[in-house]
């Protein structure tokens, strides 16, 4: 299942091992936010408790609206005893993760897979 947003920005979930990965494409900000919501719920309903693996390889740019929304993803995710990890982080949002100290708040993996 997936949606595109007027902005550009789009997902997809797809189930690989025992994780429901999310695939955003285009920019994580705040005009994309709901778009962002809306598919960690689709990937969250997947499985139970949620394995849920957001997979950032499409997403170039993100900002502090960005940031919020998967420190949310995250809270959503763990407060329905579940995990979230992230993959495929660009090097522009991998140093984005660094400078804020939240790479050592989520889980980043290579591949987008439920290992």
């Amino acid at each position: 299942m997936g949606s595109i947003d007027r902005a550009g920005f789009s997902w997809v979930v797809t189930q690989r091992d025992d994780a429901a990965v999310l695939c955003p494409c285009g920019d994580l900000d705040l005009s994309s936010m709901e778009e962002f919501r809306s598919g960690l719920a689709e990937a969250m309903s997947c499985l139970r408790p949620p394995l849920v693996v957001v997979d950032l390889h499409e997403v170039d740019f993100c900002d502090s609206s960005g940031l919020n929304a998967l420190i949310w993803a995250a809270n959503t995710v763990e407060a329905a005893g579940g995990r979230l990890r992230l993959s495929g982080l660009q090097p522009r949002v991998s140093r984005l993760m660094r400078m804020t100290g939240l790479d050592r708040r989520f889980t980043l993996q290579d591949a987008p897979t439920g290992q």
